[in-house]
């Protein structure tokens, strides 16, 4: 008797391996709750973490002002950007000078225009329109600055 389910139990491991290992074995198919129930989880997690919305251009201007340094202004710049609070829209060099640089940040109520002179930010001006922008920083002689 012994012998018996021994060989019992040994026929049905080895089925269920064989089974296992066969090509001809077919992947589960996903049943629609399955999906339905990812879907609710990503929108659950969606609802908990807010898309953040860019920031007035006077909130813009109190994180940004005229006299900081270079290297808080580029990290000050890159964790709003990360949050989704600005975003940079064009960059300008002022005509045969590289160092004064201006970037066009876009707010939830326009543009702000920061100015730069490679150690510090010289300049921060907010404007309704982008055309407002240009027009302002032509009169600086600065162009837009096409390397990316």
């Amino acid at each position: 008797m012994k012998k018996l389910l021994i060989a019992g139990n040994l026929f049905f491991a080895l089925s269920i391996l064989g089974a296992c290992g066969s090509e001809e074995a077919e992947p589960e198919d996903n049943t629609s709750g399955d999906t339905a129930e990812m879907s609710d989880q990503q929108n659950t997690q969606e609802k908990d973490e807010p898309a953040a919305e860019l920031l007035s251009s006077e909130k813009l201007q109190e994180r940004i002002q005229k006299g900081m340094d270079l290297d808080s202004y580029s990290a000050e710049l890159t964790a709003m950007e990360e949050k989704g609070e600005t975003t940079l829209v064009k960059k300008y060099n002022l005509t045969g000078n590289e160092e004064i640089k201006a970037q066009i940040l876009q707010s939830s109520d326009g543009f702000v225009a920061v100015e730069t002179d490679g150690l510090e930010v010289t300049d921060v001006s907010s404007f309704k329109t982008m055309q407002e922008v240009e027009d302002h920083l032509n009169e600086k002689d600065m162009e837009e600055d096409m390397s990316g």
